[in-house]
């Protein structure tokens, strides 16, 4: 069970470890959803939602008992990929999904029981917000814990927080937050403020529309440069979603926490927008290297 900060900080390094420096041993794991839980997707109204995604083939989902007998022993992890990634891998290096973190819980004695997994998209929220809801119901335990990376971060906080949403294809309410079922929330870089490189895009591509998508708003008081940051600011008029979704006081779960790093690909500028990363919580650090991880107090 993913717990108290110093339980849970050598799980994320060994797992950050295993990403790094190690080669996947054995057979990587294989999807979709197993035969039992999708037996209950279909008893309990959720055929029409499709998150075993037929459409994508083994890759494309990922969990569930073997049979009415499997016991769940850890607390079940849900985890939500990123903008152009799958729930397990299909091509390397731009999709590789959550194959390597499933392998690493599974080395870990986890079962498929208690490891979770759908793919989505930007426009898919309330489809993420019924997957977590139905995997909730489905395992039948106290709490889960949910592992997001990158686009999924902010899409997983909006899902777990719910409320109403407004988007580009419509609006919509999400229902009463999920906290009380969250035990532990893990967010990897995740562009909780916009992305800077969306600063003059607020059109094309299209998660960057400053609607619900990543626009970081073009100024933040007197700075111009979105990536460099000179002096300390308050961001406002950014992404109507991200900003209401920043200053909503309800929590992704008992424990927060993100991970990040210096030099990432895709959110550039040391993960920083506008120098923010963290939102709005007291942050301590606990590992000062390239790799930032803190506790959302």
């Amino acid at each position: 069970m993913l717990k108290r900060m110093w339980q849970i900080i050598p799980c994320f390094l060994n797992l950050l470890l295993f990403f790094l420096v190690s080669q996947v041993s054995g057979q990587q794991p294989k999807g979709p959803l197993t035969d039992h839980f999708l037996n209950w997707l279909i008893a309990n109204g959720y055929e029409s939602d499709n998150f075993d995604r037929p459409d994508i083939g083994p890759s494309g989902s990922f969990g569930g008992k073997l049979t009415s007998a499997t016991q769940i022993v850890h607390e079940p992890v849900v985890f939500i990929h990123g903008t152009g990634d799958a729930a397990l891998h299909t091509q390397a290096p731009a999709a590789t999904g959550w194959s390597r973190s499933i392998q690493y819980f599974l080395e870990q004695n986890y079962t498929s029981a208690e490891l979770y997994n759908t793919m989505h998209t930007c426009s898919y929220l309330l489809h993420l917000r019924r997957y977590l809801e139905a995997v909730i119901a489905y395992t039948n335990v106290p709490k889960i814990d949910v592992i997001a990376h990158s686009v999924g971060v902010p899409l997983a906080r909006k899902a777990i927080k719910g409320g109403d949403l407004i988007a580009t294809d419509g609006n919509c309410s999400l229902g009463a937050p999920l906290t009380e079922k969250i035990d532990t929330f893990l967010g990897i870089v995740g562009p909780n403020y916009g992305l800077c490189v969306c600063q003059l895009a607020q059109t094309v591509p299209a998660w960057c529309n400053a609607l619900d998508g990543l626009y970081p708003g073009y100024s933040c008081e007197d700075q111009l440069l979105c990536g460099y940051t000179q002096t300390p600011c308050e961001q406002h008029n950014y992404s109507p979603f991200l900003e209401k979704l920043n200053k909503n006081p309800v929590r992704e779960g008992d424990y927060v926490y993100s991970m990040w790093s210096d030099v990432d690909e895709v959110l550039l500028f040391k993960s920083l927008t506008w120098g923010n990363q963290l939102v709005g919580f007291l942050a301590r650090m606990v590992d000062g290297s390239q790799i930032g991880i803190v506790t959302l107090q």
